[in-house]
């Protein structure tokens, strides 16, 4: 029988680190695909060409360091932030709620609760990361435009690409959250009606919960397969509802072909590469929760 179940909060400690430890991990899985993708390059090259083999290899070492450290430091503050900011809403606009069944299958999730979180928590670290960005890259990009102009402008066009410099930073620090704030709502919502219509069908995530102490649960396992294939269905479907304009286009260019071509190759891509993922996220989890212990979540 399904029951209700409020997710009131998130672990900070043990989300962090086993969010920022999944990221390193698929970071240096992600740099040994491009590291064999720039061997073979390299076989291939002509012997004339030893400059750009060595720089291909000197690119590979730097990607088996740079992606699994950069992941895990950027995730580091991600996840921190995640958890930070979802355990500071509660409180004021409830948490995700799930329908779970025997605390084992995720059979629903609540459409509005989780929209409503996700949307705000997403918008909130949109609008902290747009602080640092926007003036940076507003700068910068004022410094390539002064570089272009020659020396005979006046001192008013300085000042009225100061104003635009401006308007630019207001528009990124308020704008750019309030698309993340719709952009994230919407999908949300559909991506948990589908859900809810799918998992009845065919089977929702399965989870292996440990009660730690009152209303304090650790997830011990996700099975790998069943949250592979709804979340690679889920998302595949989603993805194809926000690819409907552009499968349009190919139509009304009297390029059918070309549409289906995009279709198959979007749809079938997307399915095959979420569920890879997935896969690999909880067989991850399952390693490293045996220790670094898992993720700990208050549910009444």
């Amino acid at each position: 029988m399904e029951e209700l179940k409020e997710i009131k909060s998130v672990s900070i400690v043990p989300y962090t680190l086993m969010s920022s430890s999944i990221s390193a991990v698929v970071g240096l899985i992600y740099a040994l695909i491009l590291v064999m993708v720039l061997g073979v390059v390299a076989v291939f090259l002509p012997s004339e060409a030893s400059i750009i083999t060595s720089i291909l290899m000197t690119l590979s070492i730097a990607l088996i360091i740079i992606l699994p450290v950069g992941g895990f430091l950027l995730s580091i503050l991600s996840s921190f932030l995640t958890a930070f900011i979802y355990n500071q809403l509660v409180p004021r606009i409830g948490g995700i709620k799930i329908g779970i069944v025997e605390m084992e299958e995720i059979t629903s999730i609540s459409v509005i609760p989780a929209s409503l979180m996700l949307s705000l928590l997403y918008t909130i670290i949109t609008f902290l990361i747009m602080l640092i960005v926007a003036p940076i890259l507003v700068v910068a990009l004022q410094g390539a435009a002064l570089a272009a102009i020659s020396t005979s402008t006046s001192v008013a066009g300085l000042d009225g690409l100061g104003a635009l410099g401006i308007i630019g930073i207001i528009i990124m620090i308020i704008g750019v959250p309030i698309l993340v704030l719709v952009a994230t709502f919407i999908s949300t919502a559909i991506m948990a009606l589908v859900y809810n219509f799918l998992a009845p069908k065919i089977g929702g995530v399965k989870l292996k919960f440990a009660s730690i102490r009152e209303n304090i649960f650790e997830i011990k396992k996700i099975a790998p397969i069943p949250v592979a294939l709804i979340g690679a269905v889920v998302v595949t479907i989603v993805n194809f509802i926000f690819s409907l304009p552009s499968l349009a286009m190919y139509f009304a260019t009297s390029n059918p072909w070309g549409g289906i071509g995009y279709f198959l190759g979007n749809t079938i891509g997307t399915l095959v590469f979420t569920f890879i993922i997935y896969t690999i996220m909880a067989l991850l989890y399952n390693f490293l929760r045996s220790v670094i212990g898992g993720v700990e979540l208050e549910m009444e």
